[in-house]
């Protein structure tokens, strides 16, 4: 750290900035200076998630009733479809009793109303065959048309009691399917009094003692968790709206975790839920990390502090941020008023017909042609920029959009750094890269060797 103390004809404004040496002197300012050295710049989001099995599965109960008998304790290896705990199951087994001799009854009232048909049918053509000998008889004069009209309607009654037979066998098979399908669903109930594994692994947690009575109503009650591996773990963190801009798929991710709290594990970003958690008014959003648990070090429920890579810069110019700070505190002539939306334009060093182009689409020269309100209301100030990306898109070289893309998302800016020249502050224009917080990359102009201004005091 170097410090100078400087002579300067520079002169203190009321509020304390500084005025440029044109002015009558009548201090002293004293810089104090940094060399600006190259290293290594590390972008970083800090977040807190919790560890937990990726393929693990919570075992429950869709029955009430009393655990009779438990056949797994803690970190027991089970396999698929093992029994695990059995519900009391007496009264499923009644049910299905129940339910079976109703199937049974059914079946018989089935081969009894076979019977009742088969007894209507033969009625029916011993009618039909009476009536056709009423008809012989009737036409020899031996009996009477009014005998004749008894042996037709014998013979329609008979024809309707078969009839009558036969949908009361249609009613039964109906029954019969109902009263099958009630037994079927006793049968599923009575199963359902084994509690047994889905997946092949092993049971990380228990929440059930055999006496233990539980309650299947609106929410399933949870017996078991089963993991099927610990040899990858997963991390739900929660990281602010903030800084969820700046997250992507595959990002490298450090943490530890309190267990192990001198040991670095390592992660990959596996997934970004769109869906927001609001929580006191804070607004986050749940990241999924994949971390490798081949050691066996990592436990289910672990607390991870974590430390997400965005952007390292290595060996490269840096400067503190006292000085950018400094430095942003100092006038600039040279601003042209358009903020930074001009610093940006200025930086992809746009072409004469680019600027043409630009020029022409200004909603400031739109407005002076028209001779209307300068004030523009919120929705056309939002038309504009939309139509003015849209044009940058169309006019844009792909270097120059690749440039613009950085300075959208902030990996380059433009600003300013108080540089000692010839024992005398000057304020250049510079393009910062990232920061870790402490430093921040120069990316242009070249830098080594100079100083730059980190603290600057004055004295009467």
């Amino acid at each position: 750290m170097k410090k100078l103390i400087i002579v300067s004809a520079v002169a203190l404004a009321l509020g304390g900035a500084m005025l440029w040496p044109t002015q009558e002197a009548t201090g002293q300012i004293s810089y104090q200076t940094q060399p600006i050295n190259s290293g290594e710049i590390r972008k970083t989001v800090a977040a807190t998630g919790t560890l937990a099995a990726v393929d693990d599965v919570v075992v429950g109960a869709q029955l009430s009733g009393q655990i009779t008998d438990i056949y797994v304790d803690f970190n027991d290896t089970v396999s698929a479809d093992q029994l695990l705990a059995k519900i009391d199951p007496r009264t499923f087994q009644a049910r299905l009793d129940q339910s079976q001799a109703q199937v049974a009854k059914t079946q018989a009232d089935l081969r009894l109303q076979r019977i009742a048909i088969e007894r209507a049918q033969i009625n029916a053509d011993q009618a039909l065959r009476e009536l056709h000998r009423a008809e012989a008889l009737v036409a020899e004069k031996h009996i009477s048309e009014d005998e004749l009209d008894q042996y037709q309607t014998r013979v329609a009654l008979t024809a309707l009691e078969h009839q009558q037979a036969e949908a009361q066998l249609l009613a039964l098979q109906a029954t019969l399917q109902s009263n099958e399908a009630n037994r079927d669903q006793a049968q599923i109930e009575l199963d359902r009094t084994e509690i047994r594994a889905p997946i092949d692994g092993f049971v990380i947690n228990r929440t059930i003692e055999a006496g233990q009575t539980v309650a299947a109503s609106l929410n399933t009650p949870e017996l078991f968790t089963l993991a099927k591996d610990l040899a990858q773990m997963e991390i739900e963190a929660y990281i602010d709206e903030s800084d969820i801009g700046q997250i992507a798929l595959d990002q490298r991710v450090e943490f530890n975790v309190d267990a192990f709290p001198d040991r670095q594990f390592q992660g990959k970003v596996q997934q970004i839920r769109r869906a927001p958690q609001s929580n006191s008014g804070v607004v986050s959003y749940t990241v999924i990390i994949s971390a490798n648990n081949r050691a066996g070090q990592l436990l289910p429920g672990m607390t991870a502090n974590l430390e997400l890579q965005i952007d390292t810069l290595r060996d490269t110019q840096r400067v503190p941020n006292a000085a950018i700070r400094l430095a942003d505190r100092q006038p600039k002539p040279e601003e042209s008023g358009r903020g930074g939306r001009g610093g940006q334009f200025e930086l992809l060093d746009l072409t004469a017909e680019q600027r043409q182009a630009m020029r022409a689409a200004s909603p400031q020269r739109a407005r002076g042609e028209a001779g209307g309100d300068p004030r523009v209301s919120d929705r056309n100030r939002e038309q504009s920029r939309q139509r003015m990306e849209q044009l940058l898109d169309t006019i844009l070289t792909d270097e120059q959009k690749a440039l613009k893309a950085q300075l959208d998302n902030g990996t380059i800016r433009p600003g300013h750094l108080l540089i000692m020249q010839d024992e005398q502050p000057e304020l250049i224009a510079v393009q910062f890269g990232i920061s870790d917080g402490d430093y921040t990359a120069v990316l242009s102009p070249d830098l080594t060797g100079l100083e730059v201004v980190t603290q600057m005091r004055s004295s009467l």
